[in-house]
């Protein structure tokens, strides 16, 4: 395989060196529990012992596999069927596989460098999504939306890589960052992408976390240490390790909290409110080589050692209650043997569990009639499903489609059933149907002595997401019901546009505004 370049393209490895504890604003003190009601069962994905860099999603898990000699190839193993199937097959290097749905993504350097390249299982059809002759690293899926690390304005520095984004619906690829930095390690969730960029510290691999919203196109700066790295989203939860610790920050609440590690640090995955990580050896053990998977429960905050063998751990990925990762156990234990060759994929079954709902919606806002696709993102393994729409209608599908036809928001709830119980969430307004909103305003005082503070009100009809207000001594505001100070005398025109996904309106408002002087004959005034 072709070497990669600088900082963001070094590969994850298992094991990493200690660093100093960080001060943050909390801690959980985990202490390790085995729950007897927890069933952990564990399956050997592979036997080739050339098996690295898995990723799990519903019952399928690809990985990347040197099994040739000449070439990796990127395979898939159904946990319905139980049967193996090789992905790729030319003779080029497809490497750190990423799976959403039907559909897999992969690098290939097939045209002599890193391209980004995608397989859809629904028609077996691979198509190429980066033609740039520089290089692409480390892609990540979710929905229709492809992420990656991209090196094509770098000019040779290999100081300089940045965000990329491609879009399957619009066919459309976007730049998402453009600063100096080396930005890398790509993950996506929904409409957030998060990322690291690098302080240029090579031998720690670490930097800062990074978000943009595709919703807002705001990007948000999550880390100011300079010592995070690997960042991971799930729904409102970012985390990432310091080599020490884990750090999740919640996007609602704006809380941080840190999950304590005791040893060296490896790979992390989140799902739901669970949290998967490698651990080896505490500092004090010295020289050892004992690796284990831990799992930390937010909900519980309760912390449960998944694995005992002891093996090094590679990459780990979570769905719903499946967990895979890379193993090295099967390596021959001898002076001249590498603790880090034979390794294979194993998988991790989370059994007899409540389920913890969640679920997610595209589109939530949208003209009526409005088809929304409901997706379940439920934790434990449930095997029934109650949608209520907020509309008066129900489903019982565990990833049902459903229409909106008047105008409205709606709450959603799913309640989610297994064997040892059911969970509901809830989401309050969540699906928003709207029509061409009516623009309307008022506001208080509309007439007095400068300087003139005036708050004005927001009266529009329609579910208004956009506003656009003219004060008429040459201001704008865009908020929804922002105060305005004239300072000078006068009489002013007010104008409101309000605009939705439907359309826009606006409104007028001649002499709305009356400013008089605070200057009388025979009074002082301190602007005489």
């Amino acid at each position: 395989m072709g070497n990669k370049q600088k900082l963001c393209s070094v590969a994850l490895v298992s094991t990493f060196m200690i660093l100093l504890l960080i001060i943050v604003s909390s801690i959980a003190s985990a202490t390790t529990e085995q729950n007897a009601q927890l069933k952990i069962i564990e399956t050997r994905i592979t036997t080739s012992e050339s098996a690295i860099h898995s990723a799990v999603y519903g019952e399928k898990i690809v990985w990347e596999d040197y099994r040739n000699e000449d070439s990796t190839s990127i395979y898939m193993y159904s946990l319905s069927t139980h049967k193996e199937s090789q992905i790729t097959n030319n003779e080029s290097n497809q490497c750190y596989p990423a799976i959403y749905d039907d559909k897999i993504v992969y690098e290939d350097d097939r045209n002599g460098n890193w391209d980004i390249y995608m397989y859809d299982l629904s028609n077996f059809k691979e198509t190429q999504i980066t033609t740039n002759t520089s290089d692409q690293y480390y892609p990540a899926i979710y929905g229709n939306r492809i992420v990656w690390q991209d090196w094509r304005n770098d000019n040779g520095s290999q100081t300089n890589s940045d965000i990329y984004m491609y879009n399957l619906s619009t066919k459309k690829e976007t730049q998402i960052t453009t600063n100096t930095a080396d930005s890398c390690y790509p993950i996506i969730y929904g409409s957030k992408i998060v990322w690291m960029d690098d302080s240029n510290d090579e031998y720690f691999l670490r930097g800062d976390i990074y978000m943009y919203d595709l919703s807002t196109k705001k990007q948000t700066q999550i880390t100011t240490s300079g010592a995070a790295r690997y960042p991971k989203i799930y729904g409102n939860r970012i985390i990432w390790d310091d080599r020490q610790n884990i750090s999740v920050y919640d996007l609602s609440t704006h809380n941080e909290t840190i999950i304590s590690v005791y040893g060296d640090m490896g790979s992390t995955a989140i799902y739901g409110d669970k949290i998967v990580w490698g651990e080896g050896c505490p500092p004090e053990a010295g020289d050892c080589q004992m690796y284990d998977l831990y799992m930390y429960n937010l909900s519980t905050s309760k912390k449960i050692q998944l694995t005992d063998n002891g093996s090094p751990k590679g990459k780990v990925s979570m769905f719903q209650n499946k967990i895979t990762w890379t193993d090295y156990r099967n390596f021959v234990n001898n002076p001249y043997q590498d603790p880090y060759s034979n390794p294979d994929i194993y998988l991790i079954t989370l059994d007899s569990i409540s389920p913890v709902a969640a679920f997610s919606a595209y589109p939530t806002s949208g003209k009526a009639p409005l088809i929304v696709k409901f997706t379940d993102e439920s934790a434990g393994s449930p095997t029934k499903w109650k949608w209520n729409f907020g509309d008066g209608t129900t489903s019982t599908k565990q990833n049902p489609t459903h229409k909106y036809s008047k105008v409205g928001s709606y709450t959603v709830k799913l309640t989610a059933t297994n064997a040892k119980g059911s969970n509901t969430a809830t989401k309050t307004d969540y699906i928003k149907v709207v029509t061409k909103p009516v623009a309307n305003f008022s506001a208080k005082p509309t007439s007095g002595k400068s300087p003139l503070t005036v708050v004005f009100t927001d009266k529009s009809t329609g579910i208004a997401t956009k506003w656009k207000w003219s004060f008429g001594d040459g201001t704008i505001s865009r908020e929804k019901n922002p105060k305005h100070r004239y300072l000078q005398e006068g009489n002013y025109k007010v104008t409101l546009t309000v605009s939705n996904l439907a359309g826009s309106s606006t409104v007028m408002k001649t002499n709305f505004i009356k400013v008089t002087t605070n200057t009388r004959p025979g009074i002082y005034s301190q602007s005489k």
